[in-house]
């Protein structure tokens, strides 16, 4: 049997999650109402046997506090009499040589007792000299509550005789089955609660993950967009070369900036790659991000286009090689989406603390309302590329954000922020304002 290829997938496998989420939950519960509402079954029953008993045992001990024997006779006259006012069963043994024999029966509301079926339930509480309770089958075959209680005269120091009372046990019975219908119904609605419930949860609990996979796919998306650029540029730039040579002091510097953009991209998707899988962890530590910058606009702005730069000494905390990947894709989009007249970028970068400001005179992305909200797509003609997505990650990982604001006069403002931490320590501090002194900024 093939597997089913969509539970293949991530997404398909986050949905089966919820699923078996969702049932083991209901079940568990379901297991808890069930165990809870077999005890309270249980003890339901318990007591209504205990009551009934109770009834009983306060008849026969009623009725046993009437006999008397009289001439070596037991007189139950006043039995009788106690008898006619009950709706209990009630029936009397006397010890008559060896064994008992049948003195009084009075049958109550109930079918009755055979009095031959009573008689070893009496024999039992004879020798033993207990009450013995249980359950005896009615002449109508009705099952009755039974209670038997041997008991004694005062001229006779053992037992004489035993008292047996019994009761029809269905009318507690009838209040029984309402508890359980009650308990039924009630746990049929709580375990569809559960399930939604359950449902609810399990939805809940995986929503980051299916969030998380929907960014990853299109973060996916965007760097087979960014990476793809690069690679054509250089195979273009190489078939060309390879038809006309005479070209190649052209196409060459095309190639090798083609190659540092690739670099570049796969350097930032390795390093995003490493931290979220876990084996790099973000090292934050204070460092000059005015010479970082400085760095990196020297390495990636070239002619023809130009960048006015304001660098003035200034300490930032942070990962300094995820910064510098931020800062030279805000700056590579810049240069991407800044161009003014189709062929260069007038750019203005600067510094301040916790945070690197770049400015464009083109359209680029100011254009575009979507980007200003933070969707940073590619693949089509108004995108942002890659870049954007891993400033705004850095900038995320930071605690910081990215904003990016129209420019007046046209253009785009793109202001990474990085904010610092609450407190340094004093040395951490003055270590700081002292390399800041010692090496000033452009």
């Amino acid at each position: 049997m093939s597997p089913d290829p969509a539970r293949l997938q991530t997404a398909g496998r986050l949905v089966a999650l919820q699923r078996r989420i969702t049932v083991l939950f209901t079940a568990l519960n379901v297991a808890g109402l069930i165990g809870m509402g077999t005890v309270a079954a249980y003890v339901d029953n318990r007591q209504r046997h205990e009551a009934l008993d109770a009834d009983l045992r306060i008849t026969a001990n009623t009725v046993t506090a009437l006999i008397y024997r009289e001439a070596g006779t037991l007189r139950l006259s006043g039995v009788g009499e106690t008898a006619s006012g009950t709706t209990t069963g009630l029936y009397v043994f006397e010890l008559r040589g060896a064994g008992l024999g049948p003195a009084f029966a009075r049958h109550g509301d109930d079918a009755g007792v055979d009095m031959e079926r009573l008689r070893p339930l009496a024999t039992t509480a004879m020798n033993g000299g207990l009450e013995v309770t249980g359950e005896v089958q009615a002449v109508d075959g009705t099952m009755l509550r039974m209670l038997a209680i041997p008991f004694e005269v005062q001229s006779v120091s053992r037992p004489t005789g035993v008292v047996i009372t019994t009761a029809d046990p269905r009318p507690a019975e009838g209040e029984h089955r309402l508890l359980l219908g009650a308990l039924f119904g009630g746990g049929a609605a709580f375990a569809l609660l559960c399930a939604f419930g359950g449902h609810l949860i399990a939805r809940r609990s995986t929503r980051p993950g299916l969030e998380s996979l929907a960014q990853q796919e299109q973060f996916l998306a965007d760097a087979a967009h960014e990476l793809r650029n690069p690679l054509a540029a250089i195979r273009a730039g190489a078939e060309t070369m390879i038809r006309d040579p005479d070209r190649a002091g052209e196409l060459l510097p095309r190639i090798v900036r083609s190659a540092d953009r690739l670099t570049a991209s796969v350097e930032a998707l390795l390093t995003r790659a490493r931290m979220v899988a876990g084996t790099r962890t973000l090292q934050k530590e204070p460092f000059r991000l005015d010479q970082l910058v400085e760095e990196v606009v020297t390495e990636t702005v070239r002619p023809p286009n130009t960048v006015g730069a304001k660098l003035p000494a200034t300490i930032a905390h942070g990962d300094p090689a995820v910064v510098r990947i931020a800062v030279r894709n805000l700056i590579e989009n810049a240069v991407r989406h800044g161009r003014t007249d189709g062929r260069r970028a007038e750019l203005t970068v600067s510094v301040h603390p916790g945070e690197v400001v770049v400015a464009d005179r083109g359209p680029g992305p100011g254009a575009d309302p979507r980007v200003l909200t933070g969707r940073f797509r590619s693949g089509s003609a108004d995108g942002t590329g890659l870049g954007l997505a891993i400033v705004d990650w850095v900038a995320r990982l930071h605690q910081g954000r990215l904003d990016l604001i129209p420019r007046p006069g046209g253009g785009t403002i793109a202001r990474l922020r990085l904010p610092e931490p609450e407190r340094l320590s004093a040395g951490v501090r003055a270590g700081a304002a002292r390399s800041a002194r010692e090496t000033p900024g452009t």
